[in-house]
């Protein structure tokens, strides 16, 4: 519907824009009869009602253009952005990968958003401003060649001007696009991180990148205004030159009986048609240039290649165990893992320990396919991850992430986000066993206050317990827990311990801790340590046999213990 209406928005516009100089026309009928040997008063107002009519026909076709037109953009917004969302819902979280959030956050709604005053304004300009000149240009032919010879007279040096122009502003206007992704960037770093700018009594000009980036962004400005305006002076002062032309040769032509009054008349009103409606069509493809920088990067992320879907076959059933056989991953030249061989059995507990950057949090990524990895494979119940429909794999993986993301909205929605078809009751009683209804029906609202963005009105704890209960709501035979009691206060671990312990019975467990004694229990202790499986087992074994599990336990027995007393000498 949307090509429609904007093809019905041009075709508008262009009849609007002939329609502009067919009133010339009936006012050079007018004067041949007026000065004719008996002039017919009848046909001039004949004449006059024909220009009146063509004039409001004219305002119609331009409103009509205009509805069509905003319509038409509004339309390709939206479609724009539903697809660009569903996609980047589809490629693996590498994508990602060297993207700043602001960057895509600029895409998805400033370049968006660019493309309304392209396609509502610009576009049927543009094309309009292309079709009035060969219409104004034939009808003036019509009347007298020769001048309208001498109308066009100053278009090539105006076009020696905008090319001048347009080759010194292309690559500006890549640096201007480049200079702006920069900013979006670090402005959104600078927003995110404005607790920490605060604490430390900082102000912008501390962050010495954003204010080389804002600084840089107003002397480009600068720059290219200087640079540019005198080109453009003349290129505009050119196209609406052409009267100086027109004016003294027209005279000279009806002194000398070569051209009658009402034609001369007629080609100082209808000679500016010829060259002026280009500076519209300059405007637009100006336009366009800025626009160019935008489709890309739009282009960019519908091109961005989406996981592989297999074809439709049976899928595993029940309890689900967990493999990695030969598994290797990298983040750029950075291995994160290599050759990394584990199973996790089906309805047991399996603890994933080691160092930060040891690759546990990668490990969790790859079963539901957020990363690929670069070999190997990873097997959900004996069927490799690649081969299980995306939607039915996250169907039966349940994540609790050590960093937990909430939505702009309720809480009831954002538990709902596990199951979207969930009643009252089965998110009470999921809360209830998260140890989260209590805090819920003290909030304002209860269950249906907002939570501002990210989640910004609870705290870590309880932003943790909403984490836990969707896990529990979702009710997946695959459970991926990533610290999952980090965040939780001293006075809450226990009843958080004991809801996991509920989340986890009957289900396939991989949990990443970084408390030792959380996992001493587990029917498996995979130790990882720069990205490769050092130790395999349960607990006595490992402390007995693994060298890098004995320090694991050596660090985490001396953290436990220590403490900050009076009698310590803190240094100033």
């Amino acid at each position: 519907m949307a090509p429609m209406q904007l093809g019905l928005a041009i075709a508008s516009a262009v009849l609007s824009a002939v329609l502009s100089v067919a009133p010339f026309w009936f006012i050079y009928r007018i004067a041949v009869e007026a000065f004719s040997e008996q002039p017919d008063p009848g046909r001039i107002w004949q004449l006059a009602w024909w220009a009146l009519g063509l004039i409001a026909l004219r305002w119609v076709l331009m409103a009509i253009s205009h509805v069509f037109a905003h319509t038409g953009a509004f339309a390709v917004q939206h479609r724009l952005r539903l697809a660009m969302v569903r996609r980047l819902g589809e490629v693996p979280l590498s994508f990602f990968a060297g993207r700043g959030s602001g960057s895509l956050r600029r895409t998805l709604n400033d370049d968006v958003s660019a493309l309304e005053g392209f396609l509502a304004h610009m576009l049927p300009d543009a094309v309009a401003s292309a079709a009035v000149p060969l219409v104004a240009l034939a009808f003036l032919c019509f009347a007298d060649w020769r001048l309208a010879l001498a109308a066009l007279l100053p278009l090539p040096l105006a076009l020696g001007a905008q090319a001048w122009v347009v080759r010194r502003s292309g690559e500006r206007m890549r640096e201007w696009n480049m200079l702006q992704k920069r900013l979006a960037n670090q402005v959104g770093e600078y927003v995110r991180g404005i607790h920490v700018v605060k604490s430390f009594g900082l102000d912008a000009q501390s962050f010495s990148d954003l204010a080389t980036t804002v600084h840089g962004a107003v002397d480009w400005v600068a720059k290219h205004a200087r640079s540019s305006s005198s080109g453009w002076v003349i290129f505009s002062a050119l196209l609406t030159a052409n009267l100086i032309v027109v004016a003294p040769l027209g005279a000279w032509l009806n002194a000398r009986g070569g051209l009658d009054l009402p034609t001369y008349v007629l080609f100082l009103l209808v000679a500016p048609a010829v060259l002026t409606p280009l500076l519209r069509l300059t405007f637009a493809l100006g336009e366009h240039m800025q626009r160019a920088e935008a489709l890309a990067r739009i282009g960019e992320i519908l091109a961005a290649p989406a996981l592989a879907e297999p074809l439709p076959g049976p899928l595993p059933q029940g309890m689900l165990d967990l493999e990695f056989i030969d598994v290797c991953h990298r983040y750029g030249d950075r291995a994160a893992l290599e050759d990394v061989s584990f199973r996790a059995e089906a309805g047991q507990f399996t603890a994933l320990v080691g160092a930060s950057g040891s690759g546990k949090s990668t490990i969790a990524r790859l079963v539901p396919r957020l990363y690929e990895p670069v070999s190997g494979s990873v097997r959900v119940g004996g069927m490799a991850v690649q081969d299980w429909p995306l939607d039915a794999l996250l169907a039966r993986v349940g994540i609790v992430f050590q960093e937990v993301f909430l939505f702009h909205g309720t809480v009831r929605d954002n538990l709902r986000l596990a199951k979207p078809e969930a009643d009252d009751a089965a998110i009470e009683a999921a809360a209830r066993a998260a140890q989260a209804h209590d805090f819920i029906l003290a909030l304002p609202q209860g269950y249906d206050t907002p939570l501002g963005e990210r989640g910004a009105r609870l705290s870590g704890g309880e932003r943790q317990r909403l984490s836990i209960a969707r896990a529990l709501l979702k009710d997946a035979s695959v459970l991926l827990l990533d610290e999952a009691t980090a965040s939780v206060d001293a006075e809450n671990e226990v009843l958080i311990q004991q809801a996991l312990a509920e989340l986890c019975r009957g289900r396939t467990v991989l949990m990443i801790a970084h408390r030792l004694r959380t996992v001493m229990g587990a029917h498996r202790i995979v130790v990882m340590e720069r990205g490769h499986v050092v130790g395999l087992g349960r607990h006595e074994a490992l402390l007995r046999d693994c060298p890098a599990y004995q320090r694991l336990w050596r660090d985490h027995e001396q953290v436990r213990d220590w403490t900050l007393g009076a009698d310590q000498e803190v240094q100033a």
